[in-house]
């Protein structure tokens, strides 16, 4: 027992003497044992957090001289880049101002914005992959919804409806007679045709002329025995449009000659595709001293199968006594047999196809035909001046051997006998000539045919209308003028007193 107290007290001093030797060797085994075990409990976190991840290489140092673990070679390849210096020739020339970053800035928003539209459309597929009964809607959309199919019904109420009050019977005795074929009934045939009867007549009201008479009853004292209708477009004038004047008109090479010498054989009329507003004030224009009396415009034409017609059979007219010439055959596509069809005048200034018709329509008067569609049908197909020149040259050259011949022959018993008396075969004459002028007689004498007196005394008239416009000219505009005021101040003032009857009492009748 003793021994073993000694021997602890005896070791005692050792032990304290050797703690200070060995301290500072105790001292840095944690150090180098930390070093070599730091390594490896940061592989083992790694492993443990991120299993798919790959664990850092580790180096551990066994010498007690590397104290410090080592660093990964990454770590120090950023600073040596940062070290790096850059080339002189890749720094920007600051001499000539900071650069712009202008193309940058909108590249990065250039590709924002498709990013936000492929995320847009990303989210529009998604939406329209969606279930529609899964999407909300709300109150207000549910609402007009049931409006709309309220409205569509209705209508369709209401249409079916109307079509069936259009099958009603015929009120007026207009409708009975228009419709003579569909008597009344209630069967649903005889309810079928008088509704398409009826909605037909509501479609031919914008078809149909706006006029069942488009020209009033002839007048008496201002009747001429023929009427020639007259086109606008590319027959008396023709328009056109450039950038740099717009629109210009020009009128046709002789059209005042020709409406001036054919106003005293026919009725003219304007007949013409275009709005009454827009034709009208160019004829006026054209024709100041309203040597044309009627203006037709496009609500006087029909329209079928898409192409506007001018139908004659509304002018009031005789048609055997009406002639119409127009540039397009589609427009007189009714009555063919009534229209002289020319070529579209397109500006030529040399033009004489207009002039050259005034022999030929002046001769069918002169002859008082009592049908000028037989005349027409003759020069069907033929340029008609060409052909009336060469069918007048044949009758002059038959006309002046007939001449030739009683020339020869013996004057006859009642000749004889007349001039036994003093009386001249000129007063025998049937053809009665105006005074100043020569007979008839005198002018076959000396081989004038009929077309050539007829020629001469419209061409008297002409000059005398032409005297006459130069001397009155002027007072016959002035009024007009006068004429068109008044009859504007007319038309205001029973405008504005058919306004004031609204809101005045009408007056009470006195009683007797």
């Amino acid at each position: 027992m003793l021994s073993r107290v000694a021997l602890r007290m005896a070791a005692a001093p050792a032990v304290r003497l050797s703690r200070p030797a060995f301290s500072p060797a105790l001292r840095r085994q944690p150090v180098a044992a930390s070093a070599a075990v730091l390594p490896w409990i940061r592989t083992y976190a790694s492993k443990k957090n991120k299993s798919d991840s790959k664990p850092e290489s580790t180096q551990p140092t066994s010498s007690s001289k590397d104290s410090t673990p080592s660093q990964p070679d990454d770590a120090k390849t950023p600073e040596a880049k940062d070290d790096e210096p850059i080339p002189f020739d890749k720094l920007p020339d600051l001499t000539q101002g900071i650069p712009s970053t202008f193309g940058e800035e909108m590249a990065s928003q250039t590709k924002k914005s498709k990013s936000t539209l492929k995320s847009e459309e990303t989210e529009g597929e998604e939406r329209e992959r969606r279930d529609p009964f899964d999407s909300y809607v709300s109150t207000g959309e549910q609402n007009r919804q049931w409006w709309v199919r309220v409205f569509g019904y209705g209508s369709l109420g209401g249409m079916l409806l109307g079509l069936a009050y259009l099958g009603r019977g015929w009120e007026t005795e207009e409708e009975k007679e228009r419709h003579s074929d569909i008597p009344d009934g209630w069967t649903p045939m005889l309810w079928w045709q008088r509704m398409r009867a009826r909605f037909g007549d509501s479609v031919s009201y914008y078809q149909e002329p706006s006029f069942e008479k488009l020209l009033p009853d002839p007048d008496p004292s201002f009747s001429r025995p023929y009427t020639l209708c007259l086109s606008l477009d590319d027959l008396l004038v023709h328009s056109e449009w450039t950038r740099e004047h717009g629109w210009r008109v020009a009128k046709r090479p002789g059209v005042d000659y020709f409406l001036k010498y054919l106003t005293q054989y026919y009725e003219l009329v304007l007949f013409t595709s275009q709005p009454f507003h827009a034709a009208e004030p160019l004829l006026r224009k054209m024709d100041p001293f309203v040597l044309v009396p009627w203006t037709l415009g496009r609500e006087a034409t029909k329209y079928e199968d898409g192409e506007i017609v001018k139908d004659l059979s509304y002018l009031n007219r005789d048609l055997s006594k009406v002639i119409i010439i127009d540039t397009k055959a589609k427009h007189v596509r009714k009555q063919p047999e009534n229209a002289i069809v020319l070529e579209p005048w397109k500006g030529d200034p040399k033009d004489k196809e207009l002039v050259a018709l005034i022999p030929f329509l002046e001769y069918i008067c002169a002859m008082e035909y009592p049908d000028v569609r037989k005349i027409l049908k003759s020069f069907e197909g033929k340029h008609i001046p060409t052909e009336f020149a060469r069918r007048e040259s044949i009758a002059r050259r038959e006309f002046n051997a007939q001449l030739a011949q009683r020339k020869h022959s013996k004057p006859s018993g009642m000749a004889a006998l007349g001039s036994m008396f003093g009386m001249k075969p000129s007063n025998m004459s049937m053809m009665a000539s105006a005074d100043g002028e020569q007979s008839a007689s005198e002018a076959f004498a000396q081989g004038k045919m009929l077309q050539d007196i007829v020629r001469e005394r419209g061409q008297k008239n002409y000059e005398a209308l032409e005297q006459q416009i130069r001397e009155n000219g002027e007072m016959w505009l002035k009024e007009q003028q006068a004429a068109m005021e008044k009859a504007q101040q007319e038309a205001m003032q029973n405008m504005t007193g058919s306004f004031s009857t609204w809101f005045t009492p009408k007056p009470e009748e006195k009683k007797p």
